[in-house]
């Protein structure tokens, strides 16, 4: 269990809750800051999108490694990808949210209600995002001491590269 993981998580959503409850107010018929986050979680989606696309090409690693290590390293690589196809499907709810408090502008209550959830999940999503910079550059640097190690051992030379995690 990833203590560390789920700390961050529960921090993303009650700073989640927290915007929902008291940070309504002050998007409510502010287009300035709803444009902002549309533009924001357009951005993110896009960005997020490259990240799976590296997560999920098999050609560095398969080209590098044995079947055997593929096979071992296909279970965390799903895992990855399941976790940002859930960052991508928040984002995409966030925006879908944002859409309908457009339409429906004239029902006060149930504005109001999407406006809560949206910015909730806005803020969620926004603190949860910060780890994909991270996440991304792991994978890189993971590559890289996998073919660190494959080009020692064409060479003849034991041992592993340093592992920079």
């Amino acid at each position: 269990m990833d203590f560390g993981r789920i700390a961050f998580f529960s921090l993303a959503l009650l700073s989640g809750i927290s915007a929902a409850i008291w940070g309504q107010p002050l998007i409510h018929g502010n287009e300035s800051a709803v444009n902002i986050i549309v533009t924001v979680f357009s951005i993110l989606s896009g960005f997020l999108i490259a990240v799976i696309t590296i997560i999920g090409d098999p050609s560095g690693v398969a080209s590098r490694n044995s079947w055997r290590f593929s096979e071992l390293n296909r279970n965390n690589v799903n895992r990855r990808l399941i976790r940002n196809k859930w960052m991508f499907v928040l984002y995409l709810i966030t925006l879908t949210l944002i859409f309908l408090s457009a339409l429906i502008k004239d029902h006060s209550a149930v504005t109001i209600w999407i406006e809560r959830a949206y910015l909730g999940l806005a803020v969620m999503a926004f603190v949860l995002s910060f780890r994909l910079p991270w996440a991304l550059v792991n994978i890189q640097m993971r590559r890289y001491d996998e073919l660190i190690d494959e080009q020692r051992k064409a060479c003849g030379i034991n041992g592993e590269a340093s592992q920079s995690e």
